[in-house]
């Protein structure tokens, strides 16, 4: 934990400032109860063409709120940063849940990877996003670096998931995973 402080205290005291200090409580919320992922899903459910789209950010949504924010979140019960040094003045309320892995960031990412499987530019740019969403949390101080990082991978694993979920669900021919089949060459 001293090195996930010592990297939080070097944003406060080397990255800070008054733009950042503007921008990142807008990033941060932005990202606040996931409403930009339930629009951007609701959105796409309504058109026919992105239906597939809407269904895999749904179904990611799902996973996350379950295995994160229900499951991972109560078990670990990590305390925030912000709470354990009451020193750093912040510029953020203090969430009252628990900080690992951070739910803004899982968000983001699982909505950046969907995006990027169905449309790679828009994707790109959704993971930029992601990635800003991510330091945002940090440097308001209210996320511990692998708070962050852990959000980000279980992110992109639980979209990968969701997009194969829906492929399965909604494209019958299409199975979950692709295993490939031993041949007696291959065997040796």
């Amino acid at each position: 934990m001293d090195m996930e402080f010592y990297i939080l205290n070097f944003i406060q005291e080397h990255l800070r400032n008054g733009v950042l200090d503007k921008l990142m409580p807008i990033v941060s919320f932005m990202g606040k109860l996931s409403l930009i992922w339930i629009i951007l899903t609701a959105v796409c459910l309504l058109v026919k063409k992105t239906r597939p789209l809407g269904r895999s950010l749904a179904c990611d949504m799902i996973f996350n709120l379950i295995a994160c924010n229900g499951i991972i979140k109560t078990i670990v019960g990590r305390m925030r940063p912000c709470v354990l040094n009451t020193s750093v003045n912040l510029i953020t309320s203090v969430p009252i849940d628990a900080s690992f892995p951070s739910g803004h960031t899982l968000y983001a990412f699982g909505a950046a990877t969907i995006l990027f499987i169905y449309h790679k530019g828009i994707g790109l740019a959704a993971y930029a996003f992601a990635f800003l969403m991510g330091f945002s949390r940090m440097y308001l101080y209210v996320h511990f670096p692998t708070d962050v990082l852990f959000g980000a991978i279980f992110g992109v694993v639980f979209a990968v998931l969701a997009y194969r979920i829906e492929g399965w669900l909604f494209e019958k021919d299409k199975p979950i995973f692709r295993l490939k089949r031993c041949q007696p060459q291959d065997r040796a």
